[in-house]
């Protein structure tokens, strides 16, 4: 997260940028969702998310009559923001994070609203590097064949966008929908660019946002179809020195059902 500023460039070459961000995210489980702005930002995500619901393409289970339950992978879940803005939509929800203090943090927080394992847990693990974060349970059936999986606000600390939106997208039940947030670039949402958010790319993060073809080309790649963007309702209003005032997307695809 961007209040927490760690130097990392003199070893930068020797650890990957997971790495980097494992530690730091494992330094800041605990407290970082305590973080004034940080409640607002997810307040907001969550308004938005509910509010698209149906723009986004959720079958509701519920809604049709239907015995098939609707199954949710949060990937990079932190604390559980996503899980919890769209649990009224789904059945059962696995989280994924880099961080294993995060994972601890989410199984926690699940725990106290009253959540089995069965209805809801994480497990540390990282798509893009197995080996760096290994789980027995990558492979097993619980961890594939997603009707939703969400990823808010992680894509811009990633090495490689497109093969992370690859890697999500072979984890889809076919019909499954790709839900991403994240931040829109500077350039094309007009946000102020602060100098010390640009000093912060050095080091967790790989880019201070998107623009539509960035996302939209990486999901084509990846085989997904009906592609959906837009921005969030407002502009979130961060701390000036990281940032200021900046926009958010939500993007969303789904993978094709074949005959």
């Amino acid at each position: 997260m961007a209040h927490h500023h760690c130097d990392h460039h003199h070893h930068g070459a020797e650890k990957s940028l997971g790495e980097q961000n494992k530690e730091h995210f494992d330094q800041v489980a605990a407290d970082v969702f305590s973080i004034p702005w940080i409640v607002e930002l997810s307040n907001q995500i969550t308004t938005d998310l509910q509010e698209n619901v149906e723009w986004l393409g959720f079958k509701r289970s519920t809604m049709g009559g239907s015995s098939h339950t609707i199954k949710m992978l949060d990937y990079a879940c932190g604390n559980g923001l996503a899980s919890r803005a769209l649990a009224p939509f789904v059945d059962s929800i696995r989280g994924m994070d880099i961080s294993s203090g995060m994972v601890e943090q989410y199984n926690k927080k699940a725990q106290e609203e009253g959540f089995s394992p069965e209805q809801r847990r994480a497990i540390a693990c990282d798509l893009l590097r197995p080996d760096a974060t290994p789980s027995l349970e990558l492979d097993s059936p619980e961890f594939h064949g997603f009707d939703v999986i969400a990823m808010c606000m992680a894509l811009h600390h990633v090495e490689d966008h497109m093969l992370m939106i690859q890697k999500l997208s072979e984890r889809l039940a076919q019909g499954g929908v790709l839900v991403i947030v994240d931040w829109v670039t500077p350039s094309e949402s007009g946000c102020p660019l602060a100098e010390k958010a640009q000093e912060m790319a050095n080091h967790t993060i790989t880019r201070l946002g998107f623009e539509e073809s960035d996302v939209k080309e990486a999901y084509k790649m990846a085989g997904l179809e009906g592609w959906g963007w837009k921005w969030a309702s407002k502009r979130c209003k961060m701390p000036e020195e990281i940032g200021g005032e900046q926009q958010l997307f939500i993007a969303r695809g789904e993978k094709p059902i074949t005959p």
